[in-house]
Parts: C-alpha cells; sequence; structure tokens
C-alpha cells in the first residue's frame, strides 16, 4: 500500500516554513507567534515540574540534615533548661538579699543577743512545722530562744547541735505563745494547727476581740515554752468564735510572717544564759 506524497511534502513544506519564520523573528530580537504560542501553553507545566523539583531537593536536604536537626533541637532545649534554672537561682537569692536587708536594718528586741542566720531546710508534714538553722550552740544558741523577723515572731529553737539548730515554727501544732490584742489588750494564748491560720484560745468571753485586730506577744509564760518578748507581732484577727453553751471565746489569726517564704530570721539567744556565760568569763579572768 503506498502513502501518499503530498501529505509529506505539505508537512516539510510547513517545517520548513515555521523555521524560516522563526529565524526572522530571532533576527528582528522577536519571537515567533507559533513559537510564543507554544511557551505560553508549556509555561504553566514547567513552572509545576520546577516547583515540585524545588520541593523535593528541599525535602532531600532536610532529610540529610535530620540528624543534625535533631541535636541542635536537643542542645538548644538543654540550654533553655539551664537558662531558667540560672534564673530561679537568682530570683531566689535576690529573695534571700532583700530578707538579710530587712533583717539588718530593722530594730533588735531587747534582751539578750540577735543572731542572724540562714534556713538550710523546711520539715513540713501533716504534724509538723519547723524550719533547721545554720548556727547552733557554738554561736550561742540554746533551747527556747526566741525566733523572729522583720515580719514579727517565727518561733522558738527546740533542737540544738553544735552547728545548726531546730526551730518549731509558731504555726506548728505544738507552737505556743502569749498573746493579746493590741487595741483592748485582751489576753489569751496563740496555739498553732499546722495550717497557715493560727488559734487565739482561752481569752476571756466578754473580751472585745474584733475582725482586723492586730494581735501581739503578751510577754507571759505558757506552759514550759519560750517567754516571747512583749509586743513582737503575730498577726491579725480573721474571724471570730463564741461559743455561749461552753463559754468558749477563740479567734482564727492570721500570721504576719510570711512562713513558706522565709530564708533568713534572728536568733534571740537567751538573756538569762548570756548573763551567766559572761559571770564565767569574769571568773575565769
Amino acid at each position: 500500500m503506498r502513502i501518499p506524497a503530498y501529505p509529506v511534502v505539505i508537512a516539510a513544506v510547513l517545517g520548513a516554513g515555521l523555521v524560516l519564520w522563526q529565524n526572522s523573528a530571532s533576527s528582528r530580537g522577536g519571537v515567533s507567534a507559533p513559537a510564543g504560542a507554544a511557551a505560553a501553553t508549556l509555561s504553566p507545566l514547567q513552572r509545576t515540574l520546577k516547583a515540585s523539583g524545588d520541593w523535593l531537593s528541599d525535602v532531600g536536604r532536610v532529610l540529610v540534615r535530620r540528624g543534625d536537626i535533631a541535636s541542635q533541637n536537643e542542645a538548644l532545649q538543654l540550654r533553655v533548661a539551664d537558662l531558667e534554672g540560672q534564673n530561679a537561682r537568682l530570683s531566689r537569692l535576690r529573695r534571700e538579699n532583700v530578707e538579710l536587708r530587712k533583717l539588718l536594718e530593722m530594730p533588735k528586741v531587747a534582751g539578750g543577743r540577735s543572731l542572724a542566720a540562714e534556713i538550710i531546710s523546711y520539715d513540713a508534714s501533716d504534724f509538723a512545722r519547723r524550719v533547721t538553722l545554720n548556727i547552733g550552740s557554738r554561736a550561742g544558741v540554746a533551747p527556747k530562744d526566741v525566733v523572729y523577723c522583720a515580719q514579727g515572731l517565727v518561733g522558738q529553737v527546740t533542737q540544738v547541735a553544735p552547728l545548726t539548730c531546730v526551730v518549731t515554727l509558731l504555726i506548728d501544732r505544738e507552737g505556743r505563745a502569749g498573746a493579746m490584742t493590741a487595741r483592748t489588750f485582751a489576753k489569751g494564748v496563740i496555739r498553732g494547727t499546722g495550717e497557715r491560720i493560727c488559734k487565739l484560745s482561752y481569752l476571756d468571753f466578754n473580751a472585745d476581740v474584733r475582725e482586723g485586730d492586730l494581735v501581739t506577744t503578751s510577754g507571759l509564760l505558757v506552759g514550759r515554752g519560750a517567754i516571747f518578748p512583749k509586743g513582737m507581732i503575730i498577726g491579725r484577727v480573721v474571724k471570730v468564735e463564741k461559743d455561749k453553751t461552753y463559754s468558749r471565746h477563740e479567734a482564727d489569726i492570721e500570721p504576719a510572717v510570711p512562713f513558706d517564704q522565709l530564708s533568713a530570721v534572728w536568733v534571740r539567744v537567751n538573756a538569762a544564759e548570756e548573763r551567766r556565760s559572761k559571770g564565767a568569763e569574769e571568773k575565769e579572768k
């Protein structure tokens, strides 16, 4: 079967014409209409193929550098954790510095000697609220010495070692102190509850005690505890309770001391012990 020659001839003539058209347009610095139409048609496809190639190239680079990125991320996380730790330490040191400045600026309690001490541990359980200080018997500390800070009464020393001592806080269940209201001088006994709020008990049933009253130490001995100097701030009345059936009159007291934020305190070395030590020194001389 013979293929007609004229289609081939026509195709050859058209091809030659297109070539001559393109050469003529190129010589004038332009593009022939067929070439421009072909470029316009294929341009979106070219852009799509190029974008796909770039994306595949980026994915390849990410996969190759995946291990480096993971190690850099881990290093950054460690750096962030270290900076957070440094910030926490600086904040703690700033609070301790402020507390120490307050201690140095406040007037000392009359009688005995006042020794500055830092809290090195805090014991908070269901049964106890105690702290350990960094001074002990070698510095002259003894059981029943009074402990206080800029805000008010903290507690008393209950255990002593050569270099440390344990302080039972006022909010401890065994905490006790003679107390009175600053407004009417109504006297009672402050008892710790193991929680933030203390109880002012043994008030006279007809005593004038109101919410907002300031409560201070009365200077009276309670049981076998320490004798707290008169006038040390304890806190304020937040609730008053009266029970006519049992003639009971009590008040809830919110302490002025922020026990959970303490970092430094004063220890008032017992005045009687100081007098005995001075007498012993004079005898030795």
